[in-house]
């Protein structure tokens, strides 16, 4: 009877009937250090000193290699049995100790030591190869390092689905040139396609939709004298323009869109805003007359 019962609890557990959980035995990561207190430790007030030899020598080993660690895990065995694991991950390779730290610190309170940590365990999940490099005359290397972490405390912090990255797109319309992307991305690709700044100079705020302005000029086609927006009257001081920028014709359906002359103006208090005439004067009248739009606000 009860070889019987063996056979038919076996037969169960491979159609899938009844459990059979698994126990596997994983590989050791390669990339792991460790922390053995003879006395528990409890009531933690301040994690800094007693991690820092640990984030240390992890950073020391993936030098040795020339390694950088993408996806970090931090674990707590409490002398109870329990364990408390807080894994992070980098978008770009790292093996600094005090991004480790940064990384960590903020997750730090939500560890219970219980009756005492008698093993802290730091382990690289995930590597990639960072080659030795010294940076150059501009500091690009170090500026190229701090975006890196501050885009991963970014994405710690707030979640990496609300951290996004601009994309160029094949457009010349300023609201249709670049595009955002979900996840940090190559952070620093991006700043230095963003260096030089582009030629013509472009706003550093964009508005969503361009925004209905009224406009005074000295002459039609000329620059902005006096321009109403939201209610509020702006004196412009100086002005440079037209750029002008027409239209994708594959995209305008029904042959409404305009070309647009965009302006750079300065207002008597300094302020300085990007407006824009779209359409020309002498046009047939079915297209309306020419109508002004603030697209963007200069820093």
């Amino acid at each position: 009877a009860t070889a019987a019962r063996s056979v038919l609890s076996r037969l169960d557990r491979a159609l899938g009937l009844t459990p059979d959980p698994l126990d596997p035995l994983l590989p050791v990561p390669n990339w792991r250090v460790r922390l053995d207190h003879a006395e528990p430790l409890r009531e933690i007030a301040d994690w800094g000193p007693i991690l820092a030899p640990l984030y240390a020598e992890l950073a020391e080993r993936l030098e040795s290699q020339e390694q950088g660690a993408r996806r970090l895990s931090l674990g707590f065995y409490r002398i109870d049995g329990g364990c408390r694991r807080l894994v992070v991950g980098t978008h770009r390779p790292s093996r600094d100790p005090r991004h480790f730290a940064r990384l960590f610190a903020e997750r730090l309170g939500d560890i219970d030591p219980g009756f005492g940590i008698d093993l802290v365990v730091l382990e690289a999940e995930a590597v990639a190869r960072l080659p030795a490099v010294t940076a150059d005359f501009a500091g690009r290397t170090r500026q190229a390092l701090a975006l890196s972490e501050l885009v991963d405390r970014l994405a710690l912090r707030l979640g990496s689905r609300h951290v996004g990255h601009l994309l160029p797109r094949a457009s010349h319309l300023p609201e249709r040139a670049e595009i955002r992307r979900p996840g940090p991305g190559d952070a620093w690709a991006a700043w230095k396609r963003a260096e030089p700044p582009p030629a013509p100079l472009r706003p550093l705020r964009l508005l969503v939709r361009p925004e209905p302005v009224e406009v005074m000029a000295e002459v039609p086609e000329g620059p902005p004298l006096h321009f109403r927006w939201r209610r509020v009257s702006y004196r412009v001081a100086r002005a440079e323009g037209p750029e002008r920028i027409a239209p994708e014709w594959w995209r305008d359906e029904g042959g409404r869109a305009h070309v647009r002359d965009y302006y750079r103006v300065e207002d008597v208090n300094g302020r300085r805003f990007w407006l824009f005439r779209a359409g020309l004067y002498g046009e047939p009248e079915a297209s309306g007359a020419p109508r002004w739009f603030l697209h963007g606000l200069f820093a």
